[in-house]
């Protein structure tokens, strides 16, 4: 890994060639070139996050890596139809994330949010017509490390996306359409297969102070990964000066009065190209956190947020060999007013304006200026964009500006980024000032100051101007599905027993409704029922033929099948109906009473009872039943069973010593009965 660290140690401890009174020179040289260069850059380059937000079809992409919160889209690796279980279906891998991301919150299909559901199949019409499926791997090294594996993807092509194709180290989407009927198309797949974005949580910032990961939005922990990653970065940790950034993270999570509570004082999402330079990305973060960076004296970058801190070292009189003293702007410098375009949840996460933000005092004093726009590529919120403009403002348009050559005691300011200049005969006291440059002849050290403004870094949620208006989604009409079931009817008239479900139904061009059946209980699979056909509003569903005497479930339900790597596989679009319980009874009609020819007996001997039955279509077999001596039919218990089909029949049984009652009663094969027949009363 590249490093400055050792370089400017040398220059620093006198190792080089200058000696120790040239590295005095040299340090002081390099430490002020270092600072005015970072100071200086204003027009950070990189992609744009609409840039990102669109698939990129290119043999030589750039690596982009995410850090917070941000919408991406991704390069497309792989692209290419096959035939999974009959089905046509279109694979489309895209890589999104060098180094892996943590999460989705949100999935667009052509710039439009959609829902899915836990399986990934989108549940947003139109494309809930397409069975698409939306799935993501991590790409973190221990948690889906190889961000290319999708078994079902090497799968539909064993020779094109083998185990050798892993992408590790790469968050990746993998999006899965299947083919639709001919009076789909134009609405499903318009304009081809949508293109496909996500709202995603980035890697996780390695944070230079303990060397942990840190999952979320602060630019100081970004910072801090940009810079000195282990594997992304450019310093070591020695070259940072950690203490700083640490009180600039504290500062960036510090609370700030929003509309209808608090926020964070400075919150950053980032996309970056690997290949950009690395000034260019860590100064679109200083510029999301109002801060600035420079070299310490001894060595190490330092970096702090836009939070007022006053002024330890005062410049007096006694101190000053040479001044200059006039305005804090010329004229042809004066910007009065900004513009800043920063990143918007509110319009699905895009570039967009805030609010202009002026310079009131500026503008009183010159008049108003042409506005002008500023990126704050990292910013996500209009509160934060429009207080970072406040602070630039104060620094664009200082009330003064001075030039103080000074002699052994301006060393002091070295490192220092504020300073208080105390000069009565000039009503300055203890003024502070930004310190803006510092040069150095061999004798004298030359400090360039711009009037502080202390209030620029005040903020209310007044001043946070209107957000912008959320985005409105495209009516593609409301997604109404409704299901009624008006009737259970078991049907023994048509055959081998059956059950018919009728009922009404609301739904939409193309949505499928499915009945299913099983027995009450049980715990194997649901097994679909036969549609009969569905008129206007309504529909019909039967079971194939059923047994007797079972329970049976049922439940109707918008749904559709798809392939998937277990079979294939049931996913529902609504809410089940449920009809639970319902009897099978095959035949309803009992037999006849059997008809008592005669009975005799008594207690302790037997019962004789001659009878005779109904052989109709209806008899299946007569029970004896006994009980207590002049006790009611409720309370008797089955003796036995004849089938016997005779035309007359005779059954016997034991009668005990007490004495009993008995009775007969006959039965159809449904066990539906005829009413009982006394046999006769036997007491003791």
């Amino acid at each position: 890994m590249p490093a400055v660290g050792g370089w400017l140690a040398a220059v620093w401890t006198g190792a080089s060639a200058a000696g120790a009174v040239g590295a005095a020179l040299l340090k002081f040289a390099v430490g002020v070139a270092i600072n005015m260069a970072v100071a200086k850059i204003m027009a950070p380059k990189g992609p744009r996050p609409q840039e990102l937000q669109t698939e990129l079809r290119s043999s030589n992409a750039q690596r982009i890596r995410h850090l917070g919160r941000v919408r991406s889209s991704g390069a497309v690796m792989f692209w290419d139809w096959a035939y999974v279980g009959g089905e046509r279906r279109l694979f489309k891998l895209l890589a999104v994330a060098q180094g892996g991301m943590s999460n989705v919150q949100q999935w667009y299909l052509d710039g439009e949010p959609v829902e899915v559901d836990a399986n990934g199949y989108v549940t947003t019409a139109p494309w809930n017509k397409g069975n698409i499926r939306l799935r993501w791997r991590k790409g973190i090294q221990g948690d889906q490390w190889d961000g290319g594996d999708y078994a079902d993807l090497r799968a539909a092509f064993p020779s094109q996306w083998t185990e050798a194709h892993r992408l590790r180290g790469v968050g990746t989407i993998l999006a899965t359409f299947d083919a639709v009927g001919g009076e789909d198309i134009a609405e499903v797949y318009s304009g081809g297969e949508p293109e496909v974005s996500a709202l995603i949580d980035g890697a996780g910032a390695y944070w230079v102070l303990d060397g942990s990961t840190v999952n979320g939005r602060n630019p100081a922990v970004h910072l801090s990964d940009i810079l000195t990653n282990p594997v992304y970065g450019a310093l070591a940790p020695a070259d940072i000066d950690v203490s700083l950034l640490a009180i600039a993270r504290t500062d960036c999570s510090a609370l700030v009065p929003t509309d209808g509570g608090t926020r964070s004082r400075y919150q950053s999402g980032i996309s970056y190209a690997l290949s950009d330079p690395i000034k260019d990305t860590a100064q679109k973060l200083l510029d999301a956190m109002g801060g600035r960076a420079w070299i310490t004296p001894e060595g190490k970058l330092a970096v702090e947020a836009g939070v007022w801190r006053a002024p330890s070292i005062t410049i007096e009189e006694r101190h000053i060999v040479e001044m200059e003293y006039g305005a804090g702007t010329e004229r042809i410098n004066r910007v009065t007013t900004l513009v800043p375009t920063y990143v918007a949840p509110q319009v699905r996460w895009r570039e967009t304006t805030a609010d202009p933000v002026d310079d009131a005092d500026a503008i009183a004093r010159w008049g108003e200026g042409q506005p002008k726009s500023v990126d704050l590529l990292a910013v996500q919120h209009h509160g934060q964009a429009a207080h970072v403009c406040k602070q630039m403002l104060a620094r664009m348009n200082p009330d003064r500006r001075m030039s103080i050559k000074l002699r052994a005691f301006g060393l002091r300011l070295i490192g220092e980024r504020v300073v208080a200049v105390n000069l009565p005969r000039l009503g300055l006291a203890s003024v502070p000032f930004w310190i803006d440059g510092l040069a150095f002849d061999g004798s004298n050290i030359t400090v360039d100051l711009i009037e502080a403004e202390p209030a620029s870094f005040d903020w209310t949620a007044s001043e946070e101007g209107e957000p912008p208006a959320i985005l409105t989604d495209i009516d593609r009409g409301v997604a109404t599905r409704d299901v009624a079931i008006s009737g259970v009817t078991l049907i023994t008239d048509d055959g081998p027993v059956y059950i018919r479900i009728e009922g009404t139904l609301a739904a939409q061009r193309g949505d499928r409704l499915i009945a299913q059946y099983r027995r009450t209980g049980s715990l194997v699979s649901w097994t679909d029922m036969i549609s009969e056909g569905t008129s206007g509003n309504g529909f019909s569903f039967r079971t194939m033929p059923l047994g007797d005497l079972s329970e049976y479930d049922f439940r109707v339900f918008f749904g559709r099948y798809s392939n998937g790597s277990s079979g294939r596989e049931l996913q529902m679009l609504s809410v089940p109906v449920v009809v639970t319980g319902v009897d099978v009874v095959t035949n309803g009609n009992p037999p006849d009473e059997p008809v008592v020819i005669s009975a005799s007996g008594s207690a302790g001997d037997n019962l004789i009872v001659t009878f005779r039955v109904d052989l109709g279509a209806n008899y299946h077999r007569t029970g004896l039943y006994r009980a207590a001596s002049g006790a009611p039919f409720g309370s008797a218990t089955l003796v036995k069973w004849s089938f016997d089909q005779s035309s007359q029949v005779t059954m016997t049984a034991s009668i005990p010593p007490s004495g009993a009652r008995f009775w007969l009663r006959s039965e159809n094969e449904s066990q539906v009965a005829s009413d009982p027949v006394e046999v006769g009363n036997y007491p003791a």
